[in-house]
């Protein structure tokens, strides 16, 4: 009989391979490369044993190999109808963040909902955010959530600008990203990376081909192809 884990595997594989994703390594995680972001599914374990959804972008302008959330992140469902949503709904319904394996028979009936919601919201955020124009409005956009307020928001809304070719608004936040003399040194390297970045705003071609490098530089670190299959759009100056 196959244990959790492998149901697990099973069950995101045969949701997941069709749209192009693939599992990373040996952990719960499928990504896909789409050129100048990845698309993340993971069907994260806590320490209790649950199984949790998240379905994020990782932009890769970004500073950090790790696999950031940087768009997206945890998914939430109702078991009766399938709905799911991406932050918390205070609706009245009865809504899930994870699942528990009790008897095999049970968990592949989750399972196979989880994995199902999984591509919904892939493929919903494959919608979404086609160009980096399409990240700056998302981003942009009034939010809801607390960490929308942070400054890798703020940067990744830069970023996003700066690709597209509205120099004036991946100005603007950057400028946001103004750490003091008491910051950790995350912050002092996010400060003093989106200085340059926003010192660069008088020349958007510049900005763009700094950007791109930048993109470039990530995906080798990340070991990914020199070819992507979805570079980003150079925009009309």
């Amino acid at each position: 009989m196959p244990t959790p884990d492998q149901m697990v595997v099973a069950a995101a594989q045969t949701a997941l391979r069709p749209l192009g994703l693939r599992r990373h390594n040996r952990t719960r995680v499928w990504v896909e490369d789409r050129g100048w972001w990845l698309l993340l599914v993971a069907l994260e374990r806590t320490r209790g044993g649950d199984t949790q959804l998240a379905v994020a972008a990782k932009f890769l302008w970004g500073p950090m190999p790790e696999f950031t959330y940087d768009l997206g992140g945890r998914v939430f469902w109702r078991e009766d109808t399938g709905d799911f949503a991406t932050e918390w709904p205070q609706d009245g319904h009865v809504w899930v963040q994870g699942i528990r394996h009790i008897r095999d028979d049970q968990f592949a009936t989750d399972l196979a909902q989880v994995a199902g919601i999984a591509r919904q919201r892939a493929e919903q955020l494959r919608q979404e955010i086609g160009t980096p124009a399409d990240v700056a409005r998302v981003l942009a956009a009034p939010q809801s959530r607390i960490t929308a307020t942070s400054w890798w928001h703020a940067f990744h809304t830069g970023a996003a600008a700066g690709m597209s070719g509205d120099a004036g608004l991946a100005r603007k936040h950057f400028d946001r990203i103004r750490p003091d003399r008491l910051a950790v040194a995350w912050e002092s390297d996010l400060g003093r990376r989106a200085a340059t970045l926003s010192a660069l705003a008088d020349d958007p071609p510049a900005l763009f081909r700094r950007l791109s490098d930048d993109v470039a530089a990530m995906r080798a670190r990340l070991g990914l192809s020199d070819t992507p299959l979805a570079a980003p759009p150079e925009p009309v100056w």
